[in-house]
């Protein structure tokens, strides 16, 4: 096990060898010396708290354990004594005994142990009486990492928020569980949050997301929990096809000039014909987002279950349309690969065939637009590369020709003249 507080940051008496000897010695009979076998049992159930405590580890194995507390090349033998003994006071727990007694509602660690009783004992059987414990949990740890990890979701940057829930998904939660080194309490402290219904788990579209659960309230999920996170896959969805569509329209205007300036009309023209199907497809999207925006929007600002319910069902009717999402994505693929099948045939046919319609005359009228933007940049690149200084100069003294005498007045600091009189 890795740690940043090493036993002897953690206790006064590690440095005095003679009672450090007698700590690292095996459990003796407690009659012999009830005060002094108790001491023994508590300062290693203090110094295993604070230890678990400070370097966030919150499943121990007694082997490693072992080790982790190792002096001067001595292990202390007493140890599986002493956590057995701590297992029955109830201030360790074996990882399942624990996970099983775990209340759906926020109970202090002391309460919910006394609320155990005589029955904790009776459930660890075997695990106490007659077989080593060779693993377990330190209750005031995992709560103190649990408080942690919970703050740390609620601060986060991605998560989801809701009129009265938030929701993260699991890639963000993975990321700040992540900061637990230890992968055996890491593991363990998402498996606490989920027993206590602070975070219950719902796969929407082929991804996992958590609902959070503050305080007392319900942990049941529903159809809005469910609505809030399709409204917020779809728009995310929607945002990368915008983002898409829009570089692929540029792709096509850039083609269609590259076509022009090789003498291929023809070519432009289809490249056209994609751009404008390319700029509905678009719209289209621009629409969508808005209309699931919006929802969104009442959703958050709705005071009532109710209300949130009827936005809800508002947005349930316009994502019906969308179909689900991975079928949209095949779909536009799909269609976009016969789109260009077409504009290759069409092409061949414009080359054969002179059509004198409609859409020919939009395209003509956007191929003459494209000429003209084209003819506009070459004059700028001229007028630009036929500048120079004699020019400019040129230029400025034309300029100054055209001002009018008030415009040649300095405005600042202008002094007084003085008359000179000279002799005749």
């Amino acid at each position: 096990m890795s740690s940043t507080k090493q036993p002897a940051d953690l206790s006064s008496e590690w440095s005095n060898d003679v009672r450090m000897n007698a700590l690292f010695a095996p459990l003796q009979n407690k009659d012999l010396n009830p005060e002094s076998w108790n001491a023994k049992i508590l300062f290693w159930i203090n110094l295993i708290e604070r230890w678990s405590s400070e370097n966030s580890v919150a499943i121990l194995d007694v082997s490693e354990l072992k080790h982790v507390f190792e002096r001067n090349g001595k292990i202390p033998h007493c140890l599986p004594d002493i956590i057995e003994e701590a297992v029955v006071r109830r201030k360790f727990f074996p990882p399942d005994v624990h996970l099983q007694n775990i209340g759906v509602t926020h109970q202090t660690w002391g309460s919910w142990a006394v609320s155990l009783g005589t029955s904790a004992v009776k459930s660890l059987g075997s695990k106490v009486i007659g077989t080593r414990v060779s693993s377990f949990t330190v209750p005031n740890s995992i709560e103190k990492m649990e408080k942690l990890v919970t703050e740390q979701i609620l601060q986060h940057s991605k998560i989801i928020q809701g009129s009265q829930f938030n929701y993260i998904e699991d890639k963000q939660l993975e990321t700040i569980l992540n900061e637990i080194k230890h992968q055996h309490s890491r593991e363990y402290t998402l498996k606490v949050l989920k027993q206590k219904r602070t975070l219950v788990q719902l796969n929407i579209e082929n991804r996992v997301f958590y609902k959070i659960i503050e305080s007392d309230k319900s942990t049941k999920i529903d159809e809005v929990d469910k609505g809030i996170l399709h409204l917020k896959v779809n728009l995310e969805r929607i945002e990368r096809e915008i983002e898409t569509l829009e570089n692929r329209i540029k792709e096509e205007k850039i083609k269609a000039k590259k076509s022009l300036q090789e003498g291929s009309k023809s070519a432009a023209k289809s490249c056209l014909k994609r751009k404008k199907r390319l700029d509905g497809n678009l719209e289209q999207l621009l629409s969508q987002q808005l209309n699931l925006e919006k929802i969104y929007e009442d959703i958050m600002q709705a005071e009532s279950n109710k209300t949130i319910h009827q936005a809800y069902e508002s947005g349930l009717a316009a994502m019906k349309t969308m179909v689900d999402s991975s079928m949209i994505d095949k779909t536009h693929a799909t269609m976009s690969e016969l789109a260009e099948l077409l504009d290759m045939n069409q092409e061949i046919s414009d080359a054969m065939v002179m059509k004198d319609n409609a859409e020919i005359g939009d395209l003509e009228a956007d191929l003459q637009d494209l000429l003209d933007e084209e003819e506009h940049e070459n004059l700028d690149d001229i007028a630009r590369d036929k500048q120079t200084p004699e020019t400019n100069f040129q230029i400025a003294l034309d300029n100054l020709e055209k001002c009018d005498i008030h415009d040649l007045e300095p405005v600042i600091g202008k002094k007084e003249t003085k008359n000179l009189v000279t002799s005749s």
